[in-house]
C-alpha cells in the first residue's frame, strides 16, 4: 500500500480498506484492527463487564469481518457493521454464561502508587458503573452503550439491534433514567 495516498475521511477509507481486504491484503486488515479496535473493546467491555472478555469477543470479530470481507457491501458505515457483529456476539455470551455479569477492578493501583488514592476511586466508578449497566435490560445496556460509548447516531442503533429509532430513542431515555436512579448514592454525598 502506497505512503502517498491522500487522506479520505475514515469511512471512505474502511471502504477501499475493505476492498483490499477482500483481495487477500492482510496490511489493509491490521489498519482497519488498529483504527476500530479500541472503541470496539469499549463497547464489549460495557456489555461482558470484562476487559478479557471484550479482547477475546473483539479478535472474533475481527475474524468474523476478514472472512466475510469478500460478501460485505458498503451500504452502512463499517463501523456499524462492527458493531452489529459484536452485539450479536455480546448475545451468544450472554446466553452462554447464563448472563452471569462480571466485574473486573484491573484499573486498580499498586501498593505504594502515589495516584492510588485516585485510581481507586476510579475504580470504585468503574465498579459502580458496571454494576449499574448489568442491572439495566439488555436492549437498554446495548442502546446506551452504543450511544455513549461509540457515540452513535439513533438511526445506525437501530440498524444495528434491527428495530425502529423510537425503541431505541426510549431504551436511552429510561437507561440514562435507571442509571441515574442507581448511581445516585455514588454522587450523592460529594
Amino acid at each position: 500500500m502506497a505512503q502517498e495516498e491522500p487522506m479520505l475521511p475514515d469511512d471512505e477509507d474502511d471502504k477501499r480498506l475493505m476492498a483490499l481486504v477482500a483481495e487477500g491484503d492482510d496490511d489493509a486488515l491490521r489498519l482497519l484492527v488498529n483504527r476500530h479496535h479500541a472503541r470496539l473493546v469499549g463497547y464489549l467491555r460495557g456489555e461482558v463487564g470484562s476487559q478479557a472478555t471484550a479482547e477475546e469477543l473483539a479478535m472474533e470479530v475481527f475474524i468474523r469481518l476478514h472472512r466475510a470481507a469478500s460478501r460485505w457491501r458498503p451500504e452502512a458505515k463499517l463501523s456499524t457493521y462492527l458493531i452489529h457483529i459484536a452485539h450479536n456476539l455480546v448475545l451468544n455470551e450472554w446466553r452462554r454464561r447464563g448472563r452471569k455479569p462480571t466485574t473486573a477492578l484491573e484499573f486498580a493501583a499498586e501498593p505504594g502508587d502515589s495516584t492510588q488514592q485516585s485510581a481507586r476511586r476510579v475504580a470504585e466508578l468503574d465498579e459502580a458503573f458496571q454494576r449499574a449497566i448489568a442491572q439495566l435490560p439488555p436492549e437498554q445496556r446495548t442502546a446506551i452503550l452504543l450511544v455513549v460509548q461509540q457515540e452513535l447516531p439513533y438511526e445506525d442503533i437501530a440498524e444495528i439491534m434491527g428495530v425502529p429509532v423510537s425503541s431505541v430513542k426510549t431504551w436511552i431515555h429510561r437507561a440514562r433514567s435507571r442509571l441515574r436512579e442507581l448511581l445516585k448514592d455514588f454522587y450523592g454525598n460529594e
